[in-house]
């Protein structure tokens, strides 16, 4: 519900998208991203603890700051895509998805028809709660809504280019950890054989045309500017590992 260029239109330029997942729910954490001029706060309902109630103040506060806010669910089924989209998400972020089936129900759940069959209210956050042009509102969301499905297994390496070309996916987001441990390697997403598993899945991604974004997370930013010469186009970072590596750092370099 932020102003500007919408986030799903962006992810088609050239500029890369910098963010952050929060794990934490915290207002101020979103608005410290926001006004310190990034583009995407990603919060996290599949492993952080934000409720719905919870959820509304920190997309308040992602408005407010000026920084589009995404969701990520904990499932793609249609009441947690709903739920999150209705309470003003600008767009999902969808853990685990193995193939174009699945990509395509996904898409179903957070569209309104003719793409998909959202469920409809003209009376949610999304839609100013009642007090606009209904029909305008509803038109609206169609150019708002960013979907990103995450490659996370094994499975669906092979479903790449299925997935990518399902209407209505603007990004897949390979998740690292998830997939290293998905292909035998636990704690180990640096294994030559994720690097090499990740960089065909953006491979595959670059190779069609007007296609999805490729999107990933980076620990620091050398590795994200690595990953944009490389062709990411959204970019993530964690509040929760910064915070606590630079808790470490301090603590040690107290005691050096």
């Amino acid at each position: 519900m932020t102003g500007g260029t919408p986030f799903k239109a962006r992810l088609r330029g050239d500029t890369p998208l910098h963010g952050f997942f929060i794990g934490i729910p915290s207002p101020a954490t979103v608005e410290l991203a926001g006004y310190s001029g990034f583009d995407f706060v990603i919060i996290d309902t599949e492993h952080g603890a934000a409720g719905l109630e919870t959820l509304e103040h920190l997309l308040r506060a992602a408005a407010a700051s000026g920084i589009a806010a995404l969701v990520r669910v904990p499932r793609g089924n249609a009441d947690d895509i709903l739920h999150v989209l209705d309470a003003g998400a600008d767009g999902i972020l969808v853990p685990h998805v193995t193939g174009a089936v699945v990509a395509s129900r996904i898409a179903q759940h957070a569209y309104y028809p003719p793409l998909g069959r959202r469920g409809i209210s003209t009376l949610s956050r999304a839609a100013r709660h009642g007090t606009g042009d209904a029909a305008a509102v509803l038109r609206e969301q169609a150019a708002r809504t960013a979907v990103i499905v995450m490659i996370e297994d094994r499975e669906a390496l092979s479903e790449v280019g299925a997935i990518a070309r399902v209407d209505g996916i603007d990004a897949v987001f390979v998740g690292p950890n998830d997939l290293a441990a998905s292909m035998g390697h636990l704690g180990n997403a640096a294994h030559p054989e994720v690097t090499e598993a990740v960089a065909k899945v953006r491979q595959e991604l670059q190779a069609i045309p007007g296609g999805p974004a490729f999107a990933t997370i980076a620990r620091a930013a050398p590795q994200a500017r690595e990953l944009h010469a490389q062709g990411a186009r959204m970019i993530c970072f964690n509040t929760t590992y910064i915070l606590a590596n630079a808790l470490r750092t301090l603590r040690s370099d107290l005691h050096a």
